[in-house]
This record gives C-alpha cells, sequence and structure tokens, in this order.
C-alpha cells in the first residue's frame, strides 16, 4: 500500500485545456489508486467553472477553490512545476516536495529564472524532462531524477478508423500535420519555406496561438486551430508524416516533446528540427539538421514508410506511456517519504474520501458550487436557494451525515450557518454561483 495519503498540484494550468504533462501526471497517480487534488486555473474561455468535480474515485479538480478545509490534518505531496510557486506551497504543509522542472528558464520561459535555484534548491525531490534539464539540477541537487515526457499510447493508437473531421474535407493526402502549441518556438519561416517547395503536399497546423499574432499564408497551409485532446487521434489519423518543426535554442535544447511519442503511438513517420532528445531516437525518427535536410526527409517519409517501421514506433510509444512514468515518480516519491519515516495517515485520508463522495443528485445539477469551511465560519445563502449541507465531525461520524434535501421543505431560507465542530462542510446550489449571492468565510 502506499504511503502516500495525497497529491497535490497547485493552480497553474487548465485541466481541460491544451492538455500536457501535468494532466496526464495526475490523472495516472490517481489511477493507482492515489488521492489526487488537481487545483485548477481555468483557461479565459473556462472562467465560470467553479466548485470541485470529480474525474475518478480519486481525483478532484478544485476550480477557484482552496483544497484546506478538506486536507484538514493531511500532508500533502505537493507535486508543482511552477517556479514562482516556490514560497505558495508551504501553505499547504507539504509532507514532501515534488519540484518537476518540464522547461529550461530560458528564452520563452525567462520569467522562470529568478526562482529557479531557489525552486530546485528546496524541493526533496526534483524530477526533468530532459537531459540538459537533468544535469542543471542535478547541480544544485542531489535528489534529481530524469524522467522524460511520454504518451497516452491507448488514446492515440486508436487513430485508425474514426470519424472524419468536418474541417478536413476536401484536404488531400499527402498530410504534413503538426499537433500543439503555435508559438515563438515554432519556426514560421522554416515552415513557410517548405510549404512553398512542396506546394503539392498539404500542411494541417492544429493548435491555439500563443504569443505568435502573424502566421505564413498559403493555400496549402491549414491553420485549424484549437482542437480537444479527445479529437486529437482523428485527426492524427490523416496524417501521412508528423512535424516537429522547433527553432533551435536554448529553452528547445531542453525539449522533450511530447507530440514526438503521440505521432509514434499513431504509428506515422515523425519529421523534427535537430533537437537534442530527438537525436536520441534518429533510428525512428527523421532528425534534420538544416533545411534542405528537413524538406528531404518529409519526402523520405513518405517514400519509405512501411508496417515493419510503424510498429517499431508504436511499440516505442507504448513503452514510453504515462501510466509508465507514473509508477516510476510514485516510486521515488514513495523512497523519498520512507527514508523520512512519513506513513500514510489512513484515518484522516479515508475520512477526506467520505467527505468527497459524490452525491447521488449530483450530476442533476449544472455547475454545482461546493466548499469546505473550517470551525466558525459561516454561509450566507439567497432567499430561496435549495441547499444541501453534510457535516462530518469524525470518520465514524460519516453514515450520520445530516441531510435537509429530502426533507418536506428543501429550500433552506437566508441565514447564516456556523460550524462550530472541527468539519468539513459541503453544500451545492440548483443555480449557477453567478448571481447567487453566496458567501464563505
Amino acid at each position: 500500500m502506499s504511503n502516500i495519503n495525497c497529491i497535490l498540484y497547485p493552480p497553474t494550468v487548465d485541466f481541460h485545456y491544451l492538455v500536457q504533462r501535468p494532466q496526464h501526471l495526475i490523472k495516472n497517480f490517481s489511477e493507482l489508486g492515489i488521492l489526487s487534488f488537481f487545483l485548477n486555473n481555468p483557461h479565459l474561455h473556462q472562467q465560470q467553472r467553479r466548485g470541485i468535480e470529480r474525474i475518478n474515485p480519486y481525483l478532484f479538480i478544485f476550480n477557484q477553490l482552496e483544497p484546506t478545509g478538506f486536507l484538514r490534518d493531511i500532508r500533502p505531496v505537493v507535486y508543482y512545476s511552477a517556479t514562482a510557486h516556490v514560497d505558495m506551497i508551504k501553505k499547504y504543509q507539504p509532507a514532501l516536495v515534488v519540484f518537476d522542472s518540464v522547461d529550461e528558464p530560458s528564452d520563452e520561459f525567462a520569467g522562470w529564472r529568478p526562482y529557479y535555484h531557489r525552486a530546485v534548491a528546496t524541493a526533496d525531490i526534483v524530477i526533468t524532462t530532459s537531459d540538459k534539464l537533468y544535469k542543471m539540477a542535478k547541480s544544485i541537487n542531489p535528489c534529481s531524477f530524469l524522467v522524460p515526457n511520454a504518451c497516452d499510447y491507448e488514446h492515440f493508437s486508436q487513430a485508425a478508423s474514426l470519424p472524419l473531421p468536418a474541417d478536413m474535407r476536401g484536404i488531400n493526402s499527402p498530410v504534413i500535420g503538426y499537433i500543439g502549441a503555435i508559438a515563438t518556438w515554432l519556426d514560421l519561416e522554416l515552415l513557410d519555406r517548405v510549404a512553398a517547395k512542396l506546394p503539392h503536399f498539404n500542411f494541417v497546423m492544429l493548435g491555439p496561438l500563443y504569443n505568435v499574432s502573424e502566421l505564413p499564408r498559403r493555400p496549402n497551409l491549414h491553420w485549424l486551430g484549437f482542437k480537444d485532446y479527445k479529437d486529437l487521434p482523428a485527426y492524427a489519423q490523416l496524417f501521412d508524416v508528423g512535424l516537429i518543426p522547433f527553432k533551435l535554442s536554448s529553452m528547445t535544447e531542453s525539449v522533450n516533446p511530447i507530440k514526438m511519442w503521440e505521432y509514434m503511438a499513431t504509428g506515422m513517420p515523425v519529421v523534427a528540427t535537430a533537437l537534442p532528445e530527438v537525436h536520441k531516437f534518429r533510428k525512428l525518427i527523421y532528425y534534420s539538421e538544416s533545411e534542405e535536410e528537413f524538406i528531404d526527409n518529409v519526402n523520405l517519409a513518405l517514400g519509405s514508410d512501411n508496417p515493419y517501421l510503424r510498429k517499431e514506433r508504436m511499440e516505442l510509444a507504448r513503452q514510453n506511456s504515462w501510466s509508465a512514468r507514473a509508477v516510476e515518480i510514485i516510486d521515488i516519491i514513495e523512497s523519498a517519504l520512507a527514508k523520512k519515516g512519513i506513513k500514510k495517515a489512513e484515518y484522516w485520508a479515508d475520512s477526506i474520501m467520505d467527505t468527497l463522495v459524490q452525491d447521488k443528485n449530483y450530476g442533476a445539477v449544472e455547475e454545482p458550487f461546493r466548499s469546505s469551511l473550517s470551525a466558525f465560519q459561516q454561509v450566507l445563502v439567497s432567499p430561496g436557494a435549495s441547499f444541501r449541507y453534510s457535516v462530518y465531525p469524525r470518520q465514524e461520524y460519516k453514515n450520520r451525515a445530516k441531510d435537509i434535501w429530502g426533507t418536506v421543505n428543501p429550500a433552506f431560507s437566508a441565514g447564516n450557518i456556523a460550524v462550530v465542530q472541527k468539519s468539513a462542510f459541503r453544500y451545492f446550489t440548483q443555480r449557477r454561483q453567478k448571481g447567487m449571492g453566496l458567501y464563505y468565510g
């Protein structure tokens, strides 16, 4: 049994938008039976998300809500990747601090530089995604480990017989595709020149604009914008070649591209610029040291691909799955906790799970709002709002939760509720929180 009470990831990215390493790892930690709290940082278009979402029995997404009341006496493992959080994470009273070094603090990520050394030096464990980041961290903190990026193999290997996306109709093969942010580290000038020299190839670019305002325009360059993660395999199945056209910079020298693994999970050939992390797999990936070689490799990838190579790529991707990475990281964390003599607090961890058990009417409530209050905090409820509450002073009282939902008069009139014991307190309303007049202390 794991000695990890809970893994907490501070608000950094949106769980539902542009799925990256943090979302994959936290989800896979939870699938190992480890209670996982992902503190969400909703994307601009998802600001209305509030309350707690339960993704699976052990994964809870906290939308604009602090988890303190649910943690109670639990000291979580804080797993973070934004260097600026180095001081903020102390408020969670972590049993162990894990810093995941995912990008070099230079170029586009230069804003991380002022906090980088302290984040690495003060962490109990540093996880790194590339050789360069590992060497950087190891020189500061001996408890540094290399755990590269990976892929959701099951998700992308299904890309064989999915429905054709509507915006791909009329885009004929050969299709040279890219999945990821359209950002300044993308070599747009290279892409423009390659598209000009290969006018009979269609270049399909999937991803949101990130610090980029102008894009090259050609009849065979198709900018299709952001696509939901669940839909990516349907597009990938139509790619004849996957591209990684990154500029060469100090920052990209440290990148282990997630798209490299995702492309290979489909079996497609991959053409990339001369990134150090790609060079390791040059027997299966077309590694390009110049523009001419990049263009030649696109042609070569199309002309020399075969079932044997596709099978090899898929097998390599299968061995490099997020589930495998999660097991590796959990082993590192458990070992560190054991060395510190920390054991799992079964009593309180189970109590937290009871507090977070999904209510039978939860699914019928649109945009539920939930919160937890400590002793003597109050809630002001607007008149006529339907209201449920449960109080759990101790685990042994979990079957005696007070519930007014099914009473003759389920509407809870305006007023205050004071919680005077050490309790977890939760509630939801049948209206959206916006305009409800709900306040909590």
